[in-house]
């Protein structure tokens, strides 16, 4: 047998085939690696700026800390317990019941205090209204004697006379007596004089009463 012998200048060719491909590769891999590095720069502000470290979420759960008194008691009897639980029950209605009871007293004292100081509104206005701002209501209706009344046109008046003889016009709307009274009314068809006077009603409420001054049958000089 013969032994193959292959061109020299075949063999040279494909062997210059083969590097040059490979340095083309190597050349493309180099050139990729150069770009990534420098992209990778770009992005992330320089090759000297530090990067941000990774924030790790803590997954564990929180800790409690350890109350022995919250651990239930192997050796404790079911009854007991059963008793226990029934005592505690009945202490906690008892204080729910103790907290209801105080809030009523507070409500009750608030109450109380609320309406003291309506009654004492009041007993001030009234003592206000009773308040004498003239000669007539410094005497009361019992000095004062009608000696007449009047109607002059659509407006009648009247008069009166104190126990020493001095005379006083009444008009609608006039202060008299001691007792904050004023005239509401001259009604001369009737002879008489219709006095509205304040009182307190259940010590809370201003009302009025009427009282009236008659004139007599024979009025003496």
């Amino acid at each position: 047998m013969y032994p193959i012998q292959f061109p020299i200048s075949k063999f040279k060719y494909l062997w210059l085939g083969f590097m040059d491909k490979g340095i083309k590769i190597i050349s493309r891999c180099l050139l990729s690696t150069v770009c990534l590095v420098l992209f990778m720069g770009s992005a992330y502000g320089g090759p000297s700026k530090k990067l941000a470290e990774p924030v790790y979420k803590e997954m564990r759960p929180e800790k409690i800390p350890f109350d022995p008194g919250k651990i239930p008691d192997p050796f404790l009897s079911y009854l007991v317990k059963r008793g226990q639980l029934a005592s505690a029950k009945a202490e906690g209605e008892r204080k729910k019941k103790l907290e209801a009871e105080e809030r009523l007293k507070q409500q009750k004292l608030a109450a109380e205090e609320r309406l003291k100081q309506q009654k004492f509104a009041a007993a001030e206005k009234l003592k206000a209204l009773k308040k004498a701002r003239t000669e007539l209501q410094k005497m009361g209706l019992s000095q004062l004697t009608l000696t007449a009344i009047v109607q002059a046109g659509d407006v009648p008046w009247a008069m009166v006379r104190d126990e020493s003889g001095r005379g006083f016009v009444l008009k609608k709307g006039t202060y008299i007596g001691t007792n904050g009274g004023v005239v509401s009314k001259i009604a001369f068809a009737e002879k008489k004089v219709i006095i509205k006077e304040p009182y307190l009603e259940k010590e809370l409420h201003i009302k009025y009463k009427p009282v009236e001054l008659e004139l007599p049958d024979q009025v003496y000089d």
